[in-house]
């Protein structure tokens, strides 16, 4: 039923198609994260955690994660240009493939070091990462032929 994703259609009284509600089922900390979140479970009709494959949150000011690994079925995920110190929610988006995390003011990726499945990382301009830790991810990725961004100071 094409063009009748967001109202009930009835024939002669009889509701003979309810579209199941967007999904709501989730709590994020940062006012930020969720404005972004919702906006794109109302943009692509999202109506369960695992739907939401690709999120671009880029330049929305995020500053925490808390609550996002909730969507568990994330494969593409833009964080750049945020104000995040802490990656640690993502630890438990194991599904997650491409990850831009560019300009932010990450402290440490230990918490990627388990995505075994990401194929391209991005962790330019993030000036406070320990270089250790993101060569050992460089290390982990380039088994795979994975791609990673280091920053500057790490190259």
């Amino acid at each position: 039923m094409a063009g009748a994703c967001s109202y009930s259609v009835s024939v002669n009284d009889n509701v003979v198609y309810t579209p199941e509600p967007l999904f709501a089922d989730y709590q994020i900390a940062d006012d930020n994260l969720r404005r972004c979140i919702e906006q794109t479970i109302a943009d692509k009709k999202i109506t369960s955690a695992s739907q939401l494959t690709f999120l671009n949150c880029s330049s929305a000011g995020i500053a925490n994660l808390a609550g996002l690994e909730r969507f568990d079925g994330l494969e593409e995920l833009n964080l750049a240009s945020n104000q995040l110190k802490t990656v640690a929610p993502l630890n438990k988006l194991t599904r997650l493939k491409t990850l831009v995390l560019r300009e932010n003011q990450l402290m440490s990726v230990v918490p990627l070091l388990g995505l075994l499945k990401l194929v391209q990382l991005d962790l330019e301009k993030n000036s406070h990462l320990d270089c250790t830790d993101v060569n050992q991810l460089a290390m982990n990725m380039k088994e795979t032929n994975a791609e990673i961004l280091k920053p500057e100071q790490c190259r």
